[in-house]
Protein backbone atom coordinates (compact mmCIF):
# COMPACT_ATOMS: atom_id res chain seq x y z
CA UNK A 1 0.00 0.00 0.00
CA UNK A 2 2.89 1.99 0.83
CA UNK A 3 4.28 1.65 -2.51
CA UNK A 4 0.93 2.16 -4.34
CA UNK A 5 0.22 5.62 -2.63
CA UNK A 6 4.21 6.81 -3.22
CA UNK A 7 3.25 6.18 -6.82
CA UNK A 8 0.64 7.75 -7.11
CA UNK A 9 2.06 10.87 -5.21
CA UNK A 10 4.95 10.99 -7.48
CA UNK A 11 2.44 11.04 -10.62
CA UNK A 12 0.17 13.83 -9.31
CA UNK A 13 4.05 15.70 -8.63
CA UNK A 14 4.87 14.77 -12.57
CA UNK A 15 1.28 15.78 -14.02
CA UNK A 16 -1.27 17.79 -11.61
CA UNK A 17 -4.63 17.03 -12.44
CA UNK A 18 -5.28 20.46 -13.90
CA UNK A 19 -2.86 19.99 -16.40
CA UNK A 20 -4.39 16.53 -17.87
CA UNK A 21 -6.80 17.72 -19.62
CA UNK A 22 -4.65 20.24 -21.95
CA UNK A 23 -1.53 17.82 -22.47
CA UNK A 24 -4.34 15.45 -23.48
CA UNK A 25 -5.71 17.59 -25.62
CA UNK A 26 -2.64 18.95 -27.34
CA UNK A 27 -1.73 15.03 -27.56
CA UNK A 28 -5.44 14.69 -29.24
CA UNK A 29 -5.28 16.98 -31.87
CA UNK A 30 -1.53 16.30 -33.07
CA UNK A 31 -2.30 12.65 -33.60
CA UNK A 32 -5.57 13.17 -35.13
CA UNK A 33 -4.97 16.06 -37.13
CA UNK A 34 -1.71 15.18 -38.64
CA UNK A 35 -2.53 11.89 -39.83
CA UNK A 36 -6.30 12.70 -40.35
CA UNK A 37 -5.12 14.91 -43.20
CA UNK A 38 -2.83 12.78 -44.39
CA UNK A 39 -5.91 10.79 -45.38
CA UNK A 40 -6.57 13.37 -47.89
CA UNK A 41 -3.49 13.33 -49.76
CA UNK A 42 -4.97 11.83 -52.73
CA UNK A 43 -7.81 15.16 -53.08
CA UNK A 44 -4.91 17.78 -52.32
CA UNK A 45 -2.71 19.70 -54.96
CA UNK A 46 0.67 20.12 -53.35
CA UNK A 47 3.32 22.67 -53.82
CA UNK A 48 7.19 22.53 -53.38
CA UNK A 49 8.40 25.65 -51.62
CA UNK A 50 12.07 24.70 -51.59
CA UNK A 51 14.30 27.59 -52.70
CA UNK A 52 17.69 27.80 -54.02
CA UNK A 53 19.15 27.40 -50.56
CA UNK A 54 17.25 24.27 -49.59
CA UNK A 55 18.90 22.96 -52.69
CA UNK A 56 22.50 23.46 -51.46
CA UNK A 57 22.11 22.48 -48.40
CA UNK A 58 23.50 18.57 -48.02
CA UNK A 59 21.56 15.83 -46.63
CA UNK A 60 22.98 15.03 -43.44
CA UNK A 61 21.61 11.59 -41.94
CA UNK A 62 23.29 11.91 -38.82
CA UNK A 63 20.86 14.54 -37.81
CA UNK A 64 18.33 11.70 -37.67
CA UNK A 65 18.97 11.22 -34.28
CA UNK A 66 17.95 14.71 -33.11
CA UNK A 67 15.19 14.72 -35.43
CA UNK A 68 13.96 11.35 -33.45
CA UNK A 69 15.17 13.37 -30.31
CA UNK A 70 12.48 15.84 -30.85
CA UNK A 71 10.15 13.58 -29.44
CA UNK A 72 11.81 13.46 -25.67
CA UNK A 73 12.14 17.20 -25.91
CA UNK A 74 8.58 18.12 -26.19
CA UNK A 75 7.84 15.28 -23.57
CA UNK A 76 10.22 16.79 -21.14
CA UNK A 77 8.70 20.36 -22.23
CA UNK A 78 5.23 19.71 -21.98
CA UNK A 79 5.46 17.99 -18.57
CA UNK A 80 7.26 20.93 -17.02
CA UNK A 81 4.66 23.45 -18.61
CA UNK A 82 2.64 21.50 -16.97
CA UNK A 83 4.22 21.08 -13.78
CA UNK A 84 4.70 25.46 -13.28
CA UNK A 85 1.39 26.14 -12.70
CA UNK A 86 -2.18 26.24 -13.54
CA UNK A 87 -2.82 29.36 -15.03
CA UNK A 88 0.68 29.13 -16.72
CA UNK A 89 -0.44 25.66 -17.72
CA UNK A 90 -3.09 26.95 -19.10
CA UNK A 91 -2.10 30.09 -20.77
CA UNK A 92 0.68 28.45 -22.91
CA UNK A 93 -1.30 25.01 -24.07
CA UNK A 94 -4.19 27.10 -24.97
CA UNK A 95 -1.84 28.98 -27.18
CA UNK A 96 0.22 25.80 -28.80
CA UNK A 97 -3.71 24.64 -29.38
CA UNK A 98 -4.45 27.52 -31.41
CA UNK A 99 -1.03 27.33 -32.87
CA UNK A 100 -1.85 23.65 -33.74
CA UNK A 101 -5.21 24.38 -35.42
CA UNK A 102 -3.96 27.25 -37.21
CA UNK A 103 -0.77 24.59 -38.96
CA UNK A 104 -3.67 22.09 -39.47
CA UNK A 105 -5.61 24.71 -41.86
CA UNK A 106 -2.41 25.40 -43.07
CA UNK A 107 -1.63 22.08 -44.18
CA UNK A 108 -5.24 21.74 -46.08
CA UNK A 109 -5.16 25.19 -47.68
CA UNK A 110 -1.60 25.48 -48.69
CA UNK A 111 -0.48 21.47 -48.26
CA UNK A 112 3.36 21.20 -49.65
CA UNK A 113 5.66 18.41 -50.25
CA UNK A 114 9.67 17.77 -50.40
CA UNK A 115 11.90 16.15 -52.91
CA UNK A 116 13.81 13.50 -50.78
CA UNK A 117 16.96 11.57 -51.68
CA UNK A 118 17.67 8.16 -51.76
CA UNK A 119 18.97 6.94 -48.61
CA UNK A 120 21.87 4.50 -48.46
CA UNK A 121 24.16 2.46 -46.64
CA UNK A 122 22.94 -0.17 -44.14
CA UNK A 123 24.38 1.08 -40.79
CA UNK A 124 22.24 2.05 -37.98
CA UNK A 125 21.56 5.58 -39.51
CA UNK A 126 20.44 4.46 -42.37
CA UNK A 127 17.81 2.11 -40.88
CA UNK A 128 16.48 4.78 -38.90
CA UNK A 129 16.65 7.21 -42.18
CA UNK A 130 14.39 4.18 -44.03
CA UNK A 131 12.04 3.91 -41.12
CA UNK A 132 11.18 8.02 -40.42
CA UNK A 133 10.70 8.09 -44.39
CA UNK A 134 8.44 4.97 -44.41
CA UNK A 135 6.38 5.96 -41.36
CA UNK A 136 6.76 9.85 -42.59
CA UNK A 137 5.66 10.60 -45.67
CA UNK A 138 6.93 14.44 -46.81
CA UNK A 139 3.36 15.69 -47.10
CA UNK A 140 2.06 18.22 -43.56
CA UNK A 141 5.30 20.39 -44.17
CA UNK A 142 4.58 23.94 -43.50
CA UNK A 143 4.19 24.93 -41.04
CA UNK A 144 6.33 22.50 -39.31
CA UNK A 145 5.15 20.81 -36.47
CA UNK A 146 8.67 19.52 -35.38
CA UNK A 147 9.68 23.43 -35.25
CA UNK A 148 6.41 24.52 -33.33
CA UNK A 149 6.69 22.30 -30.72
CA UNK A 150 10.24 22.17 -30.29
CA UNK A 151 9.81 26.69 -30.26
CA UNK A 152 7.35 25.85 -27.99
CA UNK A 153 8.93 24.16 -25.62
CA UNK A 154 12.06 26.80 -25.94
CA UNK A 155 9.43 29.74 -25.52
CA UNK A 156 8.36 28.42 -22.66
CA UNK A 157 11.40 27.39 -20.92
CA UNK A 158 12.53 30.76 -20.40
CA UNK A 159 9.29 32.04 -18.98
CA UNK A 160 9.30 29.13 -16.27
CA UNK A 161 10.60 29.43 -12.53
CA UNK A 162 10.73 25.86 -11.56
CA UNK A 163 12.92 24.40 -14.09
CA UNK A 164 16.04 26.54 -13.01
CA UNK A 165 18.47 28.64 -14.58
CA UNK A 166 20.48 26.16 -17.05
CA UNK A 167 16.68 24.09 -18.48
CA UNK A 168 16.34 27.27 -20.83
CA UNK A 169 19.49 27.35 -22.26
CA UNK A 170 19.51 23.53 -22.85
CA UNK A 171 16.15 23.49 -24.65
CA UNK A 172 16.84 26.66 -26.69
CA UNK A 173 19.96 24.73 -27.58
CA UNK A 174 18.30 21.74 -29.07
CA UNK A 175 15.48 23.50 -30.25
CA UNK A 176 18.09 25.08 -32.67
CA UNK A 177 19.16 21.66 -33.40
CA UNK A 178 16.21 20.44 -33.68
CA UNK A 179 15.57 23.45 -36.62
CA UNK A 180 18.61 22.11 -38.36
CA UNK A 181 18.10 18.69 -38.14
CA UNK A 182 14.14 18.98 -40.06
CA UNK A 183 16.10 20.38 -43.29
CA UNK A 184 19.84 18.88 -42.93
CA UNK A 185 17.05 15.31 -42.70
CA UNK A 186 15.22 16.66 -45.95
CA UNK A 187 12.03 16.76 -44.59
CA UNK A 188 11.45 20.23 -44.22
CA UNK A 189 12.06 23.18 -46.45
CA UNK A 190 13.67 26.85 -44.34
CA UNK A 191 10.42 28.29 -44.75
CA UNK A 192 8.76 25.84 -42.95
CA UNK A 193 10.91 26.56 -39.91
CA UNK A 194 10.01 30.33 -39.97
CA UNK A 195 6.42 29.16 -40.20
CA UNK A 196 6.45 26.85 -36.85
CA UNK A 197 7.38 29.56 -35.42
CA UNK A 198 5.21 32.08 -36.87
CA UNK A 199 1.77 30.30 -36.31
CA UNK A 200 3.01 29.90 -32.31
CA UNK A 201 3.83 33.24 -31.91
CA UNK A 202 0.56 34.36 -33.50
CA UNK A 203 -1.60 31.51 -31.23
CA UNK A 204 -0.06 33.01 -28.15
CA UNK A 205 -1.30 36.64 -29.33
CA UNK A 206 -4.28 35.57 -29.79
CA UNK A 207 -4.67 33.71 -26.77
CA UNK A 208 -3.91 36.81 -24.88
CA UNK A 209 -5.92 38.65 -26.78
CA UNK A 210 -8.93 36.52 -26.39
CA UNK A 211 -8.14 34.52 -23.36
CA UNK A 212 -8.53 30.74 -24.75
CA UNK A 213 -7.07 30.14 -21.86
CA UNK A 214 -10.82 30.15 -20.57
CA UNK A 215 -11.39 26.83 -22.36
CA UNK A 216 -9.74 24.78 -19.97
CA UNK A 217 -10.78 26.60 -16.99
CA UNK A 218 -14.25 25.63 -17.92
CA UNK A 219 -13.32 21.95 -18.50
CA UNK A 220 -11.81 22.05 -15.91
CA UNK A 221 -15.28 23.03 -14.02
CA UNK A 222 -17.39 20.21 -15.71
CA UNK A 223 -14.77 17.83 -14.94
Amino acid sequence: MREDTAFLRWIRWLLPGYAIAPLGIALLVNGLGYFGIQQLQGYLHFYDFSTALDHALPFVPGFMYIYVLAFVQWTIGFLACGREGQTFCYRYMSAELVAKVITLTCFIILPSTIARPQVTGSGLTALLSNIVYGADAPINLFPSIHCLESYFCLRVAWKQKKTGRVYPWITSVFALLVFASVVLVKQHVVIDIAGGILVFELGLFLTRRHDFSRIYRKLELKI
